[in-house]
């Protein structure tokens, strides 16, 4: 998986550590499903790494869909993103700054309970 934006290393270790106390991932990463870019889930996703985990539960989406919307965060410093420019920044490893874009999916993608010793 490629990232596309910066992580807060605070929000990732305390990220890592309420997965570690649940004991479970309940939601899976969003990732676009032909350069495997994520779209959200960036957190997440280095908190399992941080607690050693080589699985990790995604979501492939086809981004050019119309049920997948992008927006950017209020306070983000890039006000206005294009989806083409999420991939090609996760394909360049030109990483935007953390919390910058927004993901919304229509409709509703189940949470799951995947236990954490199941993931490493």
């Amino acid at each position: 998986m490629r990232p596309h934006e910066r992580t807060q290393p605070p929000l990732v270790k305390s990220t890592a550590k309420a997965i570690q106390a649940d004991g479970f991932l309940g939601r899976p990463i969003l990732v676009e499903s032909k350069h495997h870019v994520i779209l959200d889930g960036h957190h997440r996703w280095e908190a399992l790494k941080v607690l050693g985990c080589s699985k990790i539960p995604v979501y492939l989406v086809e981004y050019a869909d119309d049920g997948i919307g992008l927006t950017t965060w209020p306070g983000a410093i890039v006000s206005h993103v294009t989806k083409e420019e999420v991939v090609d920044r996760g394909l360049r490893g030109d990483l935007f700054p953390p919390k910058t874009t927004r993901h919304l999916v229509q409709g509703e993608l189940p949470d799951v309970r995947v236990p954490l010793e199941d993931l490493r």
